[in-house]
């Protein structure tokens, strides 16, 4: 008898890698027709090869590189959706606009128009994703206002009292110290005639005493041991203030003879110096605190820059310039060419730690005030052409002395304006 068959396994969808990106060199040559057809065909790629958080992300970055001074109030509202309100085909135009593509092909246009059976004109992408941003920012404003009511309950329900960790380390001193006070009620009593039999620093160590313990417990107990010195050592008295003090703290220590005194000294001593003792080996066994290293791209994640200009062309990728010796950068609004030499160079070009440019929020670290310089550009587009050819520093620095307008510091800022030319 043939036994029946299990449920068959589905078998996983095999994805290409997502390094294989569409190239968009030439895309602005294409006929209406073939357009058409390469823009389909990149949406499929971008559908069929990436998930939904992909296309959040390509939508942010949209927001704050393309349309910032559209977009600067919403973009933190929008970040409130979840990855799956981000449609493929958002995020694919987005990306689309990122490398490069215009917004609006014209012949695309035509060609549409000229086929059978279709109507209107062919809209920019912006305009998609601009109804798409509107409906991600009503749906944003929902989850924020969802949020803040289930705050406002949790608000409202009577809360726990959690102790706080200077209230717990005080909380365990009694359990540390309680061997201590019981041997100066013995000895109070006369029911025990020294402290011989007890190591403050050995208790310390089997309670397991912490440095913040430690210093705690050396002042419950330094103003007894101040008493005993000023017993044993009694000092100059001038004023009848000190002497009536003096004469109080003799009688309230009447019932002990200076031997006894004496002994009581010993003992607060011993424990004020096993609570020395206690701090120094934590601090001799503490290790140093390991400093963590930003990998470069997450030093950028932020930086607002042009990625790309109709005009001037498009950026490097930023995190390129971090630990790099020299920057160069173009402002598209007043034409300058500024470069950015590092004041910390490392010569063959290693990347250790500490040298080269760095970037902190918007502003560039470790540059050096006095040779970095901008110069304004009489005839941009050729320049920088001209510019993006020179492979090698010597080159560039070479072409940049034919430069003849005149130079002005540089303060650091990158804009939203700003196109990174190239690093070396």
């Amino acid at each position: 008898m043939a036994l029946p068959k299990g449920p068959r396994k589905k078998k996983p969808i095999v994805r290409r890698t997502k390094g294989n990106e569409p190239s968009y060199d030439g895309v602005e040559q294409l006929t209406g027709k073939a357009y058409g057809s390469f823009r389909s065909a990149c949406q499929d790629h971008y559908r069929m090869e990436f998930k939904t958080s992909d296309y959040k992300q390509w939508t942010i970055d949209y927001l704050e590189n393309i349309e910032y001074g559209k977009y600067k109030d919403v973009i933190s509202i929008v970040k409130k959706n979840p990855d799956n309100n981000f449609s493929s085909t958002l995020g694919g135009l987005c990306r689309m606009r990122l490398k490069g593509v215009a917004d609006y092909n014209e012949e695309y246009d035509t060609y549409w128009q000229s086929l059978p059976g279709t109507s209107g004109f062919v809209k920019p992408m912006s305009a998609f994703i601009q109804r798409q941003i509107e409906e991600l920012k009503e749906k944003g404003n929902a989850i924020v206002e969802i949020k803040q009511q289930e705050k406002k309950k949790e608000e409202e329900k009577p809360k726990k009292y959690i102790p706080t960790i200077q209230e717990r380390i005080q909380m365990a001193i009694p359990a540390m110290t309680d061997q201590f006070e019981d041997a100066i009620d013995e000895f109070a009593m006369q029911s025990r005639l020294d402290f011989k039999d007890i190591k403050p620093l050995t208790i310390f160590r089997q309670r397991d005493v912490k440095q913040p313990h430690a210093k705690i417990i050396a002042e419950i107990y330094e103003p007894a041991l101040a008493e005993m010195r000023e017993l044993l050592n009694p000092p100059v008295l001038k004023t009848e203030h000190d002497k009536d003090f003096h004469q109080q703290l003799k009688d309230g220590y009447s019932h002990y003879d200076k031997k006894q005194i004496k002994k009581l000294y010993e003992f607060y001593s011993s424990i004020i110096t096993a609570c020395d003792g206690i701090i120094a080996e934590r601090k001799a066994s503490r290790k140093p605190r390991k400093l963590s290293v930003k990998a470069p791209e997450k030093v950028v994640a932020k930086l607002k820059y042009k990625v790309s200009d109709a005009t001037y062309g498009a950026s490097i990728e930023p995190h390129k310039f971090i630990m790099a010796n020299m920057l160069v950068i173009f402002n598209c609004k007043n034409r300058k060419l500024g470069v950015y030499y590092t004041n910390n160079e490392d010569p063959l070009g290693q990347k250790r730690d500490g040298t080269g440019l760095y970037l902190k929020g918007q502003t560039i670290q470790r540059f050096d005030e006095k040779t970095s310089v901008w110069k304004v550009l009489r005839k941009p587009q050729i320049q920088l052409e001209e510019m993006r050819n020179l492979n090698t520093r010597r080159k560039f620095e070479n072409w940049w002395s034919t430069v003849k307008t005149t130079e002005t510091k540089m303060n650091g800022r990158i804009n939203p304006e700003t196109i990174l030319i190239g690093v070396y």
